[in-house]
């Protein structure tokens, strides 16, 4: 059988939705559903799995490792896993973009 659900009933408000998929029959991936304002993103982390970013709309100064990757709507940003990272949602709207986890729960270890 399969599961519905709207947006709206995920945790998190209007900037930033959750989705874990042990909450949810145990699937085996978890994801952010992300509608950054400019200037808005997470401090630098990391994540012992890969973290992929599909973005919708708008666009974001990507940190990954030492690198800056700047990317826009249409675009698909990969993270290895381990590697420092980080996004800020540029220009003058919002950022949209689902944020995968390939991993049922979240696992984050924030720089210091």
């Amino acid at each position: 059988m399969g599961l519905h659900i709207e947006n709206t009933d995920l945790p998190g408000n209007d900037v930033s939705r959750t989705f874990l998929g042990r909450d949810h029959g145990g699937v085996p991936v978890s994801f952010f559903i992300q509608a950054s304002p400019p200037g808005h993103g997470p401090k630098p982390h990391r994540h012992p799995y890969a973290e992929v970013f599909v973005l919708h709309e708008g666009s974001g100064s990507f940190l990954s490792g030492d690198e800056t990757i700047e990317a826009s709507g249409g675009s698909v940003v990969v993270v290895p896993p381990g590697e420092l990272h980080g996004f800020t949602a540029t220009d003058g709207e919002t950022l949209r973009m689902t944020c995968i986890h390939v991993h049922d729960h979240m696992i984050t270890e924030w720089a210091e």
